[in-house]
């Protein structure tokens, strides 16, 4: 798949994002083991040079599989959704603006994503002449993404200013594993710090804490673009 290495205003990589927190935990595990008097400008060179350019993730265009009537009876389904800071969010008086239908999980049946104004998005899947919801935001401060295999990223802040990282990978346009990172931060010493970090993974209906090691098996490994900052987008008011 072509990779665009550069896209003006593009915002921070959202599974850079989603490892972020893995990597901070093991950066304080070894900090005590590391004088930072003993690192050189050389070493921060060398640390700066290895950053890898952020991957694109460009999708392929699919016809509509539904209506757009149908889509927005969908959307407007999900409703009002409460927040724990009191603003709501009102899918039913924020219509969807724009759209793109595409194959993330390549089994022949298409996903839409659909987007209002900010934040307002959705993405669903349309299989077996069913139109189905596989996620949407629920939180004023969350932004979706899609990794260039076709996974889907939510990134957010939750209660207490807890950082969440979730995936969802389909196959036969079915969710077919799922996992959170979660971090927590505390202020020592007037600086805010990781409280600990969370590994969870969807059990039947449930997410289940794991070891690192285990969710690193199943998390994607694979850089994801934020839908805004994804081409190929439709004006969903057409005809």
């Amino acid at each position: 798949m072509k990779q665009k290495q550069s896209k003006p205003n593009m915002k921070l990589n959202l599974s850079t994002i989603f490892l972020a927190s893995a990597t901070l935990f093991l950066a304080g595990c070894s900090s005590s083991e590391t004088n930072d008097s003993q690192k050189s400008e050389n070493d921060t060179e060398a640390n700066i040079m290895t950053e890898e350019v952020p991957e694109y993730t460009e999708l392929t265009k699919l016809p509509l599989p539904c209506s757009k009537e149908l889509l927005y009876t969908a959307w407007k389904q999900i409703g009002v959704v409460e927040t724990r800071r009191k603003e709501a969010l009102d899918y039913k008086q924020h219509t969807p603006v724009l759209f793109l239908s595409t194959d993330l999980d390549k089994d022949g049946k298409p996903e839409i994503l659909l987007r209002g104004e900010q934040p307002y998005a959705a993405i669903f899947t349309f299989n077996k002449d069913s139109l189905q919801l596989l996620t949407f935001v629920d939180n004023i401060k969350m932004g979706l993404a899609i990794t260039q295999n076709g996974i889907i990223l939510r990134n957010g802040t939750g209660h207490n200013g807890a950082s969440i990282s979730e995936f969802i990978k389909l196959k036969d346009s079915q969710v077919i594993a799922s996992g959170a990172i979660l971090e927590t931060f505390a202020i020592q010493d007037n600086a805010m710090v990781s409280d600990g970090t969370r590994y969870l993974l969807q059990n039947d209906s449930s997410l289940v804490e794991v070891s690192k090691e285990e969710f690193l098996k199943v998390a994607p490994e694979h850089d994801g673009t934020f839908l805004e900052d994804i081409d190929g987008w439709e004006d969903f008011r057409k005809p």
